[in-house]
Order: structure tokens, then C-alpha cells, then sequence
């Protein structure tokens, strides 16, 4: 037997079996009521709008196109199931066991307490028990002056005798526990202060190795670290038979830079000097190449887009050298790799501005000066007219 419900929350309808449906009674099937219908492994409120034998029955129902009734509900509520029913009585026992369980081990937690206490207190009576026990003598001293056989007396003695026998019984099973607990004390004594010592001796050795390791790092952060498969900017220089580290040659007054490339020592000293990149690069342009030469290369030798000029590009050896000198001034101002390539494309873009610029000044300059002559051949050849 199957079903097409409606679930309330949503709206969709959908065809399950009946047994999808909770506390479903097919004798006494109520189309106005609502259910707890199944979806997924949950259980939804819904409304059955009508039954059928098969599914199939159904869905040829709704192929009809026959517009389903939906009948108003009576109840908005589904009742409530069996079985949710006999999980709150579950609930309610489990809660009535848990709190007779609870309530049972606090009275086993006080009984424990006051064993402990009993246990804990001293063996010796009180003052009050000393003075019972001597009146108790006394008295028992009389009768026996006036007894004439002193049978009862003597039986009290025994069983004060005995007593004193368990009192010195305890008194010795306590201090023998007493002797056992200070060995023990003092077994943990002796391993505390061997925990100590080695944690002493440990805390040694970690200081000394955090020292070690500072100094390396301190090393390292000042030694230069770089990529042992790449060359370095000093191995491609010498590559190209130019020398990185500037020398002083026999002259004295003069920095060899590398191959042909020298510059005047105080050229040199200004140049190191420098505060700014471009500052830098320019000034040591100008001392390689001069400023005559500069205005007449470039640095490809490519056409220039704008003014459609091109120039001889710079020396490629001297370039090599100003582009090591530039990356080991930089380097002696601890920047890094990523930092120093990007400084030097921005200065070669800047370069390639400067050049461009300075070819649009140059062609501006030559069309003035044409259109000034040409300007005076005319107003020569009209004073000869005239």
C-alpha cells in the first residue's frame, strides 16, 4: 500500500509506503489528521491526500492531470508516537537511577571521610577517658578492700590487660607503617634531587647550545648566501675578463675597475658616496663613457618608436662592469637579490626614458633651428628683390 502525502513545512509532495508513515492505522485512516511522515532517515509532519494499492497507481492518477484535493487539517499536530513515548519513560528512569547512584556514592564518600578520621585521630585517650578510667580504679580498689574474694576485680584486670595488649599492638603496626613512610619520603627525596641535577646540567647544555646557534645565525646573517649552481655577478664578470673588485693602478691616481675601464680616484670615492640609485649609475656612466659618448649611444642600439632614430649601443663589456659595480654598492647596503635585480631593471627603464627624451629634445631642437633658417634665407632673398 502506498501513499501520496504532503509535507507541511515545505510544501512538496512526494509517494512512499505506508510504513514510512508513524502510527498509520489503514482501518481507521483520517485524510484531515497530520502524520509523521519518513524523508531520509527523518521523520517531517504531512498530510495524506489519498491511498493506492501500488505506486504505479498512483502515478497513473496523477497522469491524469486531475487536480489533487487537499483537505483542511484538523489537526496541525501529529500525535505523539510510542515510541517517543517510551523513550521519556526510558529518559525519566535513567534520571531516577542516576540520581539514587549519586545520591548513594556521596553517603559511601562520608562514611570513607569518617574512617579516615577515626583512623587519623590519636591512639592516646583524652583527659576525659584518663580521669573515667582512674575513678573507675578507684572505686574498684574499695569494693575490693570490702570484697573478701576479689573474683570481679580481677577480671576487669584482664580485659584491661588485653586492651593495653591491641593499644601496644596498634601502637607498633603504626610505627612500623611511620618507618616505612619515611624510607619512602626519603627515597623520593634522594630522586628530586637527582631530577634537579639533571635538569640543571640540561638547562646548562641548552643554554650553550642557543648560543652556538646565535652565533652561527649572526655569522650567516652577515655572510652572503647565494645560489651555489648560479654564477655570481663577480664569476660573470670575470668571465668577460673584468675584474669586480676595483684596484689601484700603478699610475695611484686611478680605479681599475676591469679590462679597459678606469676612473679617477676621486670620481671613484664621489661615486661610492652616492645616497640615490640613479645618482649612482649616472655619475659612473659618465666616468666610464664621458658625457659626449652617452649622448650619443643607447643602451640596445634599437630604433627609437618615438622619434624613429636609432643610436651605437653601449660598450658591452663596460656595461657589464657598471651593472657589477652597481650590484656590489648595493650589496655592501645589505639588499637582497630580489630587491637589487628589481633597483636595476627600474634604472635601466629610467635610462631608456632618459634616452628617448633626450631624442625628442634633439629632434625638436633641429626642426627649430631649420625653421630658422629657412626663415632667414627668406627674408634675405626678398631684400635682394627689393
Amino acid at each position: 500500500m502506498f501513499a501520496y502525502v504532503k509535507y507541511i513545512e515545505d510544501g512538496c509532495k512526494e509517494i512512499v509506503p505506508i510504513s514510512y508513515i508513524k502510527d498509520f492505522d489503514l482501518n481507521v485512516s483520517d485524510l484531515t489528521k497530520t502524520y509523521w511522515v519518513r524523508w531520509q532517515e527523518k521523520f517531517f509532519k504531512g498530510q495524506i491526500l489519498f491511498l493506492k494499492e501500488s505506486r504505479e497507481e498512483i502515478e497513473e492518477e496523477l497522469a491524469k492531470g486531475k487536480r489533487v484535493r487537499v483537505r483542511l487539517l484538523k489537526e496541525t499536530t501529529p500525535p505523539r508516537s510510542r515510541s517517543e513515548a517510551e523513550e521519556a519513560k526510558a529518559i525519566n528512569t535513567n534520571q531516577k537511577k542516576a540520581a539514587e547512584e549519586a545520591k548513594q556514592n556521596n553517603l559511601l564518600t562520608l562514611l570513607k571521610e569518617r574512617k579516615i578520621r577515626r583512623k587519623q585521630s590519636p591512639l592516646c585517650p583524652t583527659p576525659s577517658k584518663i580521669m573515667r578510667a582512674q575513678t573507675l580504679s578507684d572505686s574498684l580498689s574499695e569494693e575490693d578492700d570490702d570484697d573478701d574474694g576479689g573474683v570481679v576485680p580481677e577480671k576487669l584486670f584482664e580485659e584491661a590487660k588485653k586492651k593495653q595488649h591491641l593499644y601496644l599492638k596498634k601502637i607498633n603496626n603504626m610505627s612500623l607503617q611511620l618507618q616505612e613512610t619515611t624510607n619512602k619520603l626519603e627515597e623520593q627525596e634522594k630522586l628530586r634531587a637527582e631530577i634537579e641535577a639533571e635538569n640543571k646540567e640540561l638547562r646548562s647544555l641548552n643554554m650553550q647550545l642557543q648560543q652556538q646557534l646565535l652565533k652561527a645565525l649572526k655569522s650567516s646573517s652577515t655572510a652572503k648566501c647565494s645560489d651555489p649552481g648560479a654564477p655570481s655577478p663577480k664569476e660573470t664578470l670575470q668571465k668577460s675578463d673584468c675584474l669586480v673588485e676595483p684596484s689601484v693602478s700603478s699610475k695611484g691616481d686611478e680605479i681599475h675597475l676591469g679590462g679597459d675601464v678606469r676612473v679617477r680616484r676621486e670620481a671613484w670615492s664621489r661615486i661610492q658616496n652616492s645616497t640615490r640609485d640613479s645618482l649612482f649609475v649616472k655619475e659612473l656612466a659618465v666616468a666610464i663613457w664621458g658625457t659626449k659618448t652617452l649622448g650619443e649611444r643607447s643602451l640596445t642600439g634599437k630604433e627609437c618608436p618615438t622619434t624613429k632614430t636609432s643610436r651605437q649601443p653601449l660598450t658591452p663589456q663596460k656595461f657589464q662592469t657598471l651593472k657589477v659595480c652597481f650590484k656590489e654598492w648595493l650589496e655592501k647596503k645589505n639588499v637582497e637579490e630580489t630587491e637589487l635585480q628589481a633597483r636595476w631593471r627600474r634604472q635601466l627603464r629610467r635610462q631608456k626614458e632618459t634616452t628617448e627624451r633626450d631624442d625628442r629634445t634633439r629632434r625638436q631642437n633641429e626642426t627649430t633651428e631649420r625653421d630658422d633658417r629657412r626663415r632667414r634665407q627668406t627674408k634675405t632673398t626678398e631684400g635682394d628683390d627689393s
